[in-house]
């Protein structure tokens, strides 16, 4: 077992027909989660369960019985780094099954490559793959070796790397509605924006659990909550990274806001800290590339025949001489 990787495994409970009596249905989300250095129990939990607020106490609990090995002297306070959490499953209770709602498709997969799921409203996953439609109310999911491209409605591009957890929470363009809301939870994104966000009644905005991004048409990267590197990137402090390539972004959150423009950096490091404009290091918001080692060029062995002619030479000198 290799205990340095990220374990998202999440399981599809398939829905059972309907019946008179009542049946229990599993919460199928995110089931196990590995602990990078710098994160809290707390802010683990707000990520992954922002709507229920006042479970959180008892989400809280039931996660460090299930971790005994995670906590020092079972204090949730003081959670270990470079461990794997159990999550617990919330069982709810139905008479009858809901009809599936309509779902709206709000963007296609145009590449992807290793473990990347989605979970829908009704907490249903699937595994993502190339032409994969993706769903209004979907949380993407990617593994330590997960990479998504998603072609969305309005022509914008998101690219979400490895270890990220992303909730499309909003995604219209009609006569009556362009609005596009993303919730990054934690990991890597790469986005450029399409239509929506270039008039100026659209609403758009891509919120992180310390900092939001608001925009008008542009192209942008960021990090958040990743302080583990993974595919290409290098370790950093936990917080929020964002590097604009294009166009100019509003960074802003309850501390305060900040324009950063193209070729410049910002950086987060708490939810009540103001975004300020810093250098970030190579490494932390693009992938290193690893510089092409040429090969090493090995002298040409000189050829046999080029070896007998020299000796025939010499022989015949001494004839000559004789």
């Amino acid at each position: 077992m290799n205990s340095v990787k990220l374990l998202i495994i999440l399981f599809v409970f398939s829905l059972l027909p309907a019946v008179v009596q009542a049946a229990d249905e599993y919460n199928a989300d995110v089931r196990y989660l590995y602990v990078q250095k710098g994160q809290t129990l707390h802010n683990i939990i707000k990520r992954l369960y922002p709507e229920r607020r006042k479970e959180w106490p008892q989400i809280t609990s039931d996660i460090v019985r299930l971790n005994p090995h995670a906590f020092i002297n079972n204090d949730p306070t003081r959670m270990k780094a470079d461990v794997r959490l159990t999550l617990p499953e919330k069982v709810v209770v139905r008479s009858v099954p809901a009809k599936p709602a309509k779902r709206k498709q709000v963007g296609i997969v145009a590449e992807s490559r290793g473990s990347v799921i989605a979970v829908d409203k009704r907490k249903v996953s699937r595994k993502l793959i190339k032409s994969s439609a993706v769903y209004l109310g979907d949380k993407v999911v990617t593994g330590e070796d997960g990479f998504v491209r998603l072609h969305m409605i309005d022509e914008a591009i998101l690219d979400l790397r490895c270890f990220s957890i992303m909730v499309i929470e909003e995604y219209a363009l009609n006569k009556t509605s362009r609005r596009s809301i993303l919730n990054l939870l934690q990991g890597s994104l790469k986005k450029v924006t399409g239509q929506i966000g270039k008039m100026a009644e659209d609403v758009y905005e891509l919120k992180t659990p310390v900092a939001s991004v608001g925009v008008r048409g542009t192209e942008y990267a960021l990090r958040v909550y990743q302080s583990k590197g993974c595919g290409g990137t290098v370790d950093a402090d936990d917080g929020f990274y964002l590097e604009v390539i294009k166009g100019l972004v509003d960074v802003h959150n309850s501390a305060g806001s900040e324009v950063i423009a193209r070729g410049e950096t910002a950086y987060v490091s708490l939810p009540k800290t103001a975004p300020r404009k810093v250098k970030v290091k190579p490494g932390i918001i693009k992938p290193v590339e690893k510089p092409v080692v040429q090969p090493e060029l090995k002298p040409e062995p000189e050829e046999e025949s080029s070896s007998l002619w020299w000796w025939l030479l010499g022989i015949a000198g001494i004839a000559l001489l004789i």
